[in-house]
């Protein structure tokens, strides 16, 4: 089993913890690269507030749904939200949260706690810019590929279509779609990635007719 998805939340904040961490939660999942093994954790939802320590109150759902999955750890994680709300390094905040935590499982459950500092540190090295490349297609005469790129920030996500040639030169880069931080709205603009031609490449709407954006390469 392996850890699919990660969400902090926090009680009286009419959700602004949990929409403006996905940025750092969507990052690190990227960055471990679909290699983080577990017994019996799919998902963890990391409960913030005023809590004295660490404490693992459920590790699954009696009643799974859309929110959560069945194998769900719920963890209690000492947060304070008015100074996360004023501070100019949210996202340092959020990483070091969430890595603690992180931590705090590994050893609760014997996890791979280097494979976690490891991502971190990858995470740092970036200075939490968070980016996700979505998966690459090769034009029908091979010489170029395309990819969606979605960069992640606090309060807003970028959709960008590119095309590299084969040395990994960035030919074009187009801009999308500007969303809230939501992962369905940018998916609405994700239906499908093709290449028309060799030289121009579309990526296609969630529409109920047919709605592209391409770049058309000279």
């Amino acid at each position: 089993m392996y850890l699919k998805n990660i969400q902090l939340m926090s009680d009286g904040d009419r959700g602004n913890l949990a929409s403006q961490s996905l940025c750092m939660t969507e990052m690190f999942l990227y960055e471990l690269e679909k290699k983080f093994q577990t017994k019996d954790c799919e998902a963890i939802v990391l409960i913030c507030g005023s809590f004295k320590d660490y404490k693992l109150i459920s590790t699954s759902k009696d009643e799974p749904d859309i929110l959560f999955l069945k194998n769900t750890y719920e963890l209690e994680v000492p947060f304070r939200y008015s100074e996360f709300e004023h501070a100019i390094n949210k996202k340092k905040i959020l990483a070091d949260t969430l890595e603690k935590a992180m931590l705090y499982l590994c050893e609760l459950k014997n996890w791979d706690s280097q494979l976690v500092k490891a991502t971190f540190k990858k995470m740092k090295e970036k200075e939490y810019k968070a980016e996700i490349k979505g998966r690459t297609k090769l034009s029908p005469d091979k010489k170029r590929k395309a990819y969606p790129l979605i960069e992640l920030d606090l309060k807003q996500f970028t959709l960008y279509l590119v095309v590299e040639d084969n040395k990994r030169n960035i030919l074009d880069k187009k801009l999308i779609a500007k969303t809230d931080n939501y992962l369905e709205e940018i998916s609405y603009h994700m239906r499908e990635l093709k290449w028309l031609t060799d030289h121009e490449v579309a990526l296609f709407k969630r529409a109920h007719k047919t709605v592209y954006t391409s770049i058309r390469l000279s």
